[in-house]
């Protein structure tokens, strides 16, 4: 019986190890880094035109996809921009 709750303990261990290392890894391939530039907001910008100016130089990207990778790059909570306000926009290579 005693073996049986150290077999237990030891595997129950192991399983937070392993567990614990993917979320670590997997957190940081999720983390994507861009290299970026600032952009001033301008009259009639949105992140959506904004993004479409970016697609429009890449045929690999999806626009909801840059506006993801801007908000969180600026830490946006939402798609609200101002005008003047400076932003960072992400460069793809």
């Amino acid at each position: 019986m005693k073996k049986i709750k150290e077999m237990i303990k030891n595997t129950l261990f192991i399983l937070i190890i392993i567990l614990s290392f993917k979320i670590l890894i997997s957190y940081e391939l999720a983390k994507t880094e861009y290299k970026s530039y600032e952009y001033i907001v301008k009259g009639n910008d949105t992140l959506w035109t904004i993004a479409g100016q970016i697609c429009d130089k890449n045929d690999d990207l999806y626009i909801r996809k840059v506006i993801v990778d801007i908000k969180e790059m600026n830490k946006l909570e939402d798609s609200i921009i101002y005008i003047g306000q400076t932003i960072k926009l992400p460069i793809y290579e």
